[in-house]
């Protein structure tokens, strides 16, 4: 793990103009990396390579940047922003040079797939929900247009975050009940990586697991 890190720290330093465009790219030109991206580490570590990976909101690539040093061979990570799609290919291509992993698009997308690992993390939004039971929903449906795949790595705000933050309404905010409740037949970890007021929010990462 430290010699990637030591090589996303190197190119972000290099390419801080990175930082304009995506403000929360600065804490990969630290010698500390933020917590759920050590633990998603950690979870890929363990997992069969061979598995059929999609990944939902990219970002630069600093997750697809693990899938890649750990040898996964089927990746398709979806980012709607069409720069910072841009500038993770280019990433994923100079550190990698691996091509056709990126993809600038929504997801679900209305297309088909099937997967064996999803991964959503450092991307909670409210995806244009209202309330708790529409955005659980929107969570289902990102697993359900995946295929029902056997792991999915998820990072939520919590709901022991109580400060007022219309980036974040109360609704987006979860805790283990909610995830479970959502993912039944499931076994279901979990690591605080954020938390308020030590961060600027508090956050969850799930791993959820098909039984």
């Amino acid at each position: 793990m430290e010699r990637l890190q030591s090589l996303l720290k190197t190119y972000n330093q290099s390419h801080s103009d990175d930082n304009l465009l995506a403000p929360w790219n600065q804490q990969y030109c630290e010698d500390v990396f933020p917590k759920y991206w050590e633990t998603t580490y950690a979870i890929l570590q363990s997992l069969d390579k061979n598995s059929r990976v999609i990944e939902i909101g990219c970002g630069l690539g600093a997750i697809t940047s693990i899938l890649c040093y750990l040898g996964y061979r089927n990746i398709t990570s979806f980012e709607k922003d069409s720069l910072l799609a841009d500038k993770a290919r280019q990433r994923i291509k100079d550190l990698f040079n691996r091509d056709n992993i990126i993809f600038t698009s929504e997801y679900p997308n209305g297309n088909a797939y099937s997967c064996d690992i999803l991964i959503l993390v450092n991307c909670a939004y409210a995806y244009q929900t209202n309330n708790k039971s529409e955005y659980l929903d929107s969570l289902c449906s990102f697993y359900r247009s995946a295929g029902n795949p056997r792991y999915f790595i998820l990072e939520v705000i919590d709901d022991s975050y109580t400060k007022d933050d219309n980036e974040f309404p109360l609704h987006i905010r979860l805790n283990s009940t909610d995830i479970r409740d959502s993912f039944p037949k499931c076994a279901i970890k979990s690591w605080i990586t954020y938390k308020y007021p030590e961060n600027k929010k508090s956050k969850t990462l799930y791993l959820i697991e098909r039984l």
